[in-house]
């Protein structure tokens, strides 16, 4: 097991991830940010260098939190061979099982593997969803990002003055732990939204610490105009400036967000992401 620290070591491991794409674009996600100042405090470890067989991007051990929040102590996860990552898992400290936390990855056996192994530690796995992964390719094919002429409608990037209408409006939100979660985010990565005539947020879209789109969603009295579209697009040019991959995922029965990315030439892969919550029995237990 080795922590990947120095810049010529994580350039070499994300020339590797890109010709794994796109099960590799959360670690690989994970990398740029991690290249980019490391606003979320992120490290990268192997379980061997410089040929490695499984990669885990997780927080830095000395900037944990003591207080749980599991969207902030996010796992993300790629291996090119199934049991070199359970070893890693299983036989090292790769992984914090003192507490609750989040476990992402984009292949198959992940999610099955996750249950294995949280069995082992004593704790529960749940799925909490299954999503599909997109991706903008490049080069950008994207409307313009222009409000029409007489609008009175704004461009900007979302603040923290913002936060707790995200928070109120994300389907996985509602609590304090994705507002602390949220008001990182966007502290930390770049962010689009259209602002209404009284500097309101109406549409946004969100970048999270592995590089992935994220809440991306339009007030219910602005939908079916198109606002989507242009925040995507207008994130999308931030990051193809950034020279990241544009990605994201959205669930299967979203018809109205896939109709939506569809019209931005959006690439639907193969792949789906898994988001596992691992917690430990005990804390199960203990709950009224």
């Amino acid at each position: 097991m080795l922590v990947l620290e120095n810049q010529e070591e994580l350039q070499m491991l994300k020339k590797e991830l890109q010709s794994c794409f796109p099960e590799s674009l959360k670690v690989y996600g994970a990398v740029l940010n991690i290249c980019q100042e490391n606003p979320f405090h992120q490290e990268i470890l192997v379980d061997s260098w410089p040929s490695f067989r499984a990669v885990i991007a997780r927080p830095q051990r000395e900037k944990a939190s003591s207080k749980t929040n599991y969207f902030a102590g996010s796992y993300a996860v790629f291996y090119r061979e199934l049991g070199a990552y359970q070893q890693l898992v299983k036989d090292t400290d790769a992984i914090d099982w003192s507490q609750e936390f989040l476990l992402q990855g984009l292949q198959d056996g992940v999610h099955q593997m996750s249950r294995t192994l949280a069995a082992v530690k004593h704790f529960s796995s749940k799925l909490v969803s299954q999503t599909r992964v997109f991706v903008l390719l490049k080069p950008l094919n994207l409307p313009a990002t222009t409000p029409t002429a007489g609008s009175e409608l704004k461009f900007s990037s979302l603040n923290a003055t913002q936060v707790t209408l995200l928070n109120d409006t994300w389907s996985v939100g509602g609590h304090e732990q994705s507002l602390q979660y949220l008001t990182q985010l966007i502290s930390s990565f770049p962010s689009s939204c259209l602002l209404d005539a009284g500097g309101c947020p109406i549409s946004w879209v969100l970048l999270d610490q592995f590089g992935c789109l994220t809440h991306a969603y339009t007030m219910p009295a602005h939908r079916g105009k198109g606002y989507i579209q242009q925040v995507i697009a207008a994130l999308a040019q931030k990051l193809e400036k950034m020279d990241y991959p544009v990605y994201g995922d959205v669930l299967e029965d979203n018809t109205s967000m896939k109709r939506a990315l569809q019209c931005l030439g959006a690439h639907f892969t193969s792949c789906f992401l898994f988001y596992d919550l691992q917690t430990p029995l005990a804390r199960q237990e203990e709950a009224p």
